[in-house]
């Protein structure tokens, strides 16, 4: 679905509310040109702000539907933010749109498990920020290696099933965070 038009979120819940009738797991990642520093910000807000937001709203009564069958009584959102939301936005490693947004999406990460928490809804909300899986600066990574698929999938998968683990925001960097503020 292309997740900025509201119509095909609500054509995709839609879909899902007859298919599946629940929803126990949302993992918001959005695939796009997110290193290039031409994407217009806008472009970039849009996906990793709005576009979230109106995902977790359409679906929020599917999440609800889909605590009731969890083990812990609660559904799980993550969010993919970025280990760039941490970085020096004049880093040339990443746009400083990019920087920005990651970092505000950390904080709707926030505003909604307040939001949730305070209204009594089952949804807990969570954040993923990975550094480097696949790039040339293995070199200023504590680590001294890139992150593997299955490191992320074990972080995601602890974020799921931890039911006291409510508005983390985890970087799965390898120490980058650490050592290039």
């Amino acid at each position: 679905m292309d997740v900025t038009d509201e119509e095909d979120i609500k054509a995709g819940a839609k879909h899902l509310e007859d298919t599946e009738g629940k929803l126990d797991i949302l993992v918001n990642k959005f695939v796009y040109g997110a290193h290039d520093p031409l994407l217009p910000w806008a472009d970039l807000f849009t996906l990793d702000l709005i576009a979230l937001f109106f995902i977790v709203r359409t679906l929020q009564s599917l999440l609800i539907e889909g605590a009731s069958s969890c083990p812990q009584g609660t559904s799980s959102v993550i969010d993919m933010s970025s280990v760039a939301a941490k970085l020096n936005p004049s880093s040339p490693r990443v746009s400083v749109a990019y920087n920005l947004t990651k970092a505000a999406l950390d904080k709707l990460t926030h505003v909604l498990v307040t939001s949730f928490g305070e209204r009594g809804i089952p949804i807990r909300v969570n954040a993923l920020q990975p550094g480097p899986f696949a790039s040339d600066i293995v070199a200023m990574i504590p680590a001294r290696r890139h992150g593997s698929d299955a490191e992320m999938g074990m972080t995601a998968f602890y974020l799921v099933v931890s039911d006291y683990t409510n508005g983390a925001v985890l970087s799965v960097d390898g120490g980058l965070s650490l050592v290039n503020p």
